[in-house]
């Protein structure tokens, strides 16, 4: 008799903010996790999973799913030096759905991918992952197969494109990244160690997740995403 596999732990869709979008959470920082038709909130502070979640995309974020269109979250952009928005992006097209985080509603201006980041891969799926050089500049990555471009994020909106790139991940994503992963987010842990670097990327994959160290640029471990975050959601 065959069975249903199980799906993979991996979220689709992750993104930061630096205190709670919803009033019945804790104070503090924010990991908002997306996975099917329900979203999770991960504390920072605490490093645990926030009462009463998973919960359903569509109670909280009105509007969203019917958006979709049924297209599966590949990604989620919130780029700070920008604004209050979110950028969506789906496993079967290039449109873009952005959320207004001050309003709660969905943007009613579609965008591209190919806009907002000029001159991105032509081939799908891409995975963009917000981050931070060791400068604190922002830049955007692009993932897509066995290759990354990188953008440097200025004001309004705005991301321009750097030179020398697509590169291989395995060459500069060293014992990391080979293949595009499903999801990534940066975090700067503000009550880790004082010894040690604070500022992670994390990328989603299958049943792992990696952490890549940014001031050096190297990874730190591999794991299963259930070893790491206690208590991670099932997202049923």
């Amino acid at each position: 008799m065959s069975s249903t596999p199980r799906p993979p732990l991996s979220p689709d869709a992750v993104f930061f903010l630096p205190a709670p979008h919803f009033a019945d959470e804790p104070p503090g920082p924010k990991l908002y996790f997306f996975k099917g038709s329900k979203f999770a909130s991960w504390d920072v502070l605490s490093e645990q999973l926030c009462p009463g979640y998973p919960r359903d995309i569509s109670a909280h974020f009105p509007g969203f799913m019917e958006s979709t269109r049924g297209g599966r979250l590949r990604a989620a952009l919130q780029v700070p030096q920008w604004g209050r928005q979110v950028f969506f992006m789906f496993d079967d097209g290039r449109d873009l759905l952005t959320w207004d985080l001050e309003l709660g509603q969905v943007v009613p201006e579609t965008r591209t991918i190919d806009e907002l980041l000029p001159g991105i891969f032509t081939s799908d799926p891409v995975t963009p992952v917000y981050a931070e050089l060791p400068d604190k500049q922002g830049v955007i990555y692009a993932f897509n197969g066995k290759e990354f471009m990188r953008w440097t994020v200025l004001p309004g909106g705005v991301a321009k494109a750097d030179a020398g790139y697509p590169r291989k991940s395995a060459d500069d994503w060293k014992d990391g990244l080979v293949l595009a992963p499903r999801c990534g987010v940066y975090l700067e842990w503000p009550n880790r160690s004082s010894a040690h670097s604070n500022r992670k990327i994390y990328f989603f994959m299958g049943d792992l997740y990696l952490r890549w160290d940014v001031p050096s640029h190297t990874r730190n471990y591999r794991l299963d995403i259930v070893a790491g975050w206690k208590g991670w959601p099932s997202f049923d």
